[in-house]
């Protein structure tokens, strides 16, 4: 018996419906152990671990694919400790719950990666308003040059600045 004969056993007797993720055999009290984890068609996850046994690993990783597949669709038949162990219950609602946040935090990291496309394209506008503020204050103190001959500007009679040379107020 090899472990490739019991992969081959489970995936043969699953018939497209499970993908396989591990099988392993241990022992228990001198009786062997299969465990399985993996995914139904539907993207449920499974993980069971058979109750010890005596029999032959081959015949018995087909069946527990039966009993995954079984399991799955409805209500199980046959005794508990023949389809699943509560080991392997366990480890079935925490793959479930691990997928579950994989699925979250996949749709956070498409969030995040769209706000900060949106952020840096924002950063990109607001750089170009900034140069062209700057810009526009260079030009402003050269048109302020110009019309000033360089000479602060001189205020008008009501108090605010006036174009310089030009008579403040009313007529002289």
């Amino acid at each position: 018996m090899s472990m490739h004969a019991v992969r081959i056993a489970f995936m043969d007797a699953a018939a497209s419906e499970l993908r396989l993720d591990h099988a392993g055999l241990s022992y228990q009290a001198g009786r062997q152990v299969l465990s399985f984890t993996g995914w139904h068609a539907d993207g449920a996850p499974f993980a069971m671990v058979t109750a010890p046994f005596d029999g032959n690993p081959v015949t018995r990783a087909g069946e527990a694919a039966r009993d995954i597949i079984a399991a799955h669709a409805g209500p199980v038949q046959t005794p508990r400790s023949k389809v699943m162990s509560q080991k392997g219950s366990g480890l079935a609602r925490l793959m479930g719950g691990l997928k579950s946040l994989d699925a979250g935090a996949d749709a956070l990291a498409t969030r995040l990666e769209a706000a900060m496309a949106n952020l840096q394209s924002e950063m990109a506008t607001t750089t170009q308003i900034v140069g062209n503020v700057e810009s526009s204050v260079t030009d402003l103190r050269a048109v302020n040059a110009l019309y000033s001959n360089g000479a602060p500007v001189l205020p008008t009679s009501a108090g605010s600045p006036g174009p310089s040379g030009a008579p403040s107020g009313g007529q002289s």
